[in-house]
C-alpha cells in the first residue's frame, strides 16, 4: 500500500471536510421548511517556490566586477506563477573547493538591493533566468576566491499568474 505524503494528507483531509460539511447541509435542508441554504468554499494551499541561484561559470567574477546571475526557479503549483522582484536571501558562499582553499570572505552580492524581473513560471515547471550584471564583487574579498563559482541565497517576491 502507497502511503500518502503531506501535500496528499492536505488534499485528502480538504475533501473529507467538504464531505461532511455537505452531507451535514443536506440532511439541514432535508429537514429545513424554510427553504434556505448554506454554500462552502474552500482554498486551495500554495506550495512554496525552490530557488537555485549561482554566478555564470563562463563569466567568473573579479573583484569590482559584474557578472550575471543564473536563477532556477521550481513552481510545484497547480497554477502558473510571475516572480516580479528578487533580494539577497542570506550570506553568499564560494564553491565547496575555493572555500576549502580560504576563500571566506566573497564580496559577493547582488547588483542592487532588490532586482526588479518580470518572470513566469507556468505550473508544475522549472524555469531557468538569466540576469544581466546581476552579480557584482566588490574590492574586499579573499584572493582565494578567484575563479570560484558563488552560490547566491535569494529571495523572490511574485503573485500567482492564474486568471
Amino acid at each position: 500500500m502507497r502511503k500518502l505524503d503531506r501535500r496528499g494528507k492536505a488534499v485528502l483531509s480538504a475533501a473529507a471536510a467538504a464531505a461532511v460539511i455537505a452531507n451535514a447541509g443536506a440532511a439541514w435542508a432535508y429537514w429545513s421548511l424554510n427553504g434556505s441554504g448554506t454554500g462552502v468554499a474552500i482554498a486551495g494551499s500554495a506550495v512554496e517556490l525552490k530557488l537555485q541561484a549561482h554566478s555564470d561559470d563562463s563569466a567568473p567574477l573579479y573583484p569590482g566586477g559584474t557578472s550575471s546571475l543564473n536563477v532556477t526557479v521550481t513552481n510545484q503549483n497547480d497554477f502558473p506563477i510571475t516572480i516580479t522582484s528578487l533580494s539577497l536571501g542570506g550570506t553568499v558562499l564560494a564553491d565547496e573547493d575555493h572555500r576549502a582553499a580560504g576563500c571566506r570572505i566573497t564580496g559577493v552580492s547582488i547588483s542592487r538591493e532588490t532586482l526588479t524581473v518580470n518572470w513566469q513560471v507556468p505550473k508544475n515547471t522549472v524555469g531557468a533566468f538569466k540576469l544581466a550584471n546581476g552579480l557584482r564583487m566588490t574590492n574586499d574579498s579573499d584572493s582565494a576566491c578567484q575563479g570560484a563559482t558563488f552560490i547566491i541565497p535569494v529571495r523572490a517576491n511574485g503573485q500567482s499568474s492564474a486568471s
